[in-house]
């Protein structure tokens, strides 16, 4: 019990490194996404809103793509858990409401193994690390574009875990493809600016760029929740070891004094039946 009670101390201590390092990570977008914002006066003079990235999908027999982040590995509480039950419930309501046609993008095991039989996969389940990086999920961003933009999917929809603090992590589906409209109308005319080339391969590159800091934010967010929740999990895991130890000693102690005290009658009776 108590190899036990240190196995799960020290995976709470190597979590707790990792959670350091994770919360660290989650501001290394920002510098890129700064930059990709002083882009939007441009992407709104392309008029990027009647591109396909803007399009309005179906209401109706939608083909969605659906990205499920969740972790590699277990030992996390209810962190995996939570994704998997919110996808089902997502799913139903897709399917039974809008008549969508599903499938999904695994990026973690937990995620496959838990979904594959009920949510068809796109391809072989990503492994995701314990620190994404940016240069890792280009790979990830590029299958998902390129599956939109040849018109397999009408939607893409990614749903995983939003770090909030050690405590808590919120389990977020939100739609990446199309984009909103919103997000690139601002009012009053649009800045003079020369751009060349001025066709639909800027808006596409841009686009590419927008959606590859969508899912390299929400990967860092997944990672930095992961660690959280483990070192929740094995602070919890190692006080009920503890406890379970205590009470199991204290039960060894009973045990023993109780065989102790028939042993010392079982004395004093032989002695008495003697005189």
């Amino acid at each position: 019990m108590s190899g036990m009670r240190r196995v799960t101390a020290t995976m709470k201590m190597v979590a707790a490194s990792h959670l350091h390092r994770a919360q660290a990570e989650l501001h290394h977008p920002e510098p890129f996404a700064e930059a990709l914002r002083g882009l939007l006066p441009i992407m709104r003079r392309l008029n990027i809103a009647r591109h396909r990235v803007c399009a309005v999908p179906p209401v109706r027999d939608s083909r969605i793509l659906l990205v499920v982040a969740t972790a590699h590995r277990g030992f996390c509480g209810a962190f995996n858990t939570s994704v998997i039950r919110e996808t089902r419930q997502w799913t139903y309501e897709q399917t039974e409401k809008r008549g969508a046609q599903l499938e999904a993008l695994y990026a973690g095991q937990k995620g496959y193994a838990a979904l594959k039989a009920e949510l068809t996969p796109y391809m072989t389940p990503l492994t995701v690390g314990a620190h994404p990086s940016s240069q890792g999920t280009v790979a990830l961003s590029g299958f998902v574009m390129d599956a939109f933009l040849t018109g397999r999917y009408d939607e893409v929809w990614i749903v995983s875990n939003r770090f909030v603090n050690t405590l808590t992590q919120e389990t977020k589906i939100r739609r990446l493809l199309p984009f909103e409209k919103g997000m690139f109308v601002k009012k009053g005319r649009p800045p003079k600016i020369i751009i060349e080339p001025s066709d639909d391969r800027l808006i596409t590159a841009l686009a590419r760029q927008w959606l590859h800091l969508e899912l390299y934010t929400s990967l860092l967010h997944s990672a930095a929740g992961e660690h959280a929740a483990r070192v929740m999990a094995m602070e919890n895991a190692t006080i009920n070891l503890r406890r379970m130890e205590n009470e199991l000693t204290l039960l060894r102690n009973r045990a023993r004094q109780a065989a102790i005290t028939n042993e010392l009658t079982e004395i004093v009776s032989g002695a008495e039946s003697l005189e």
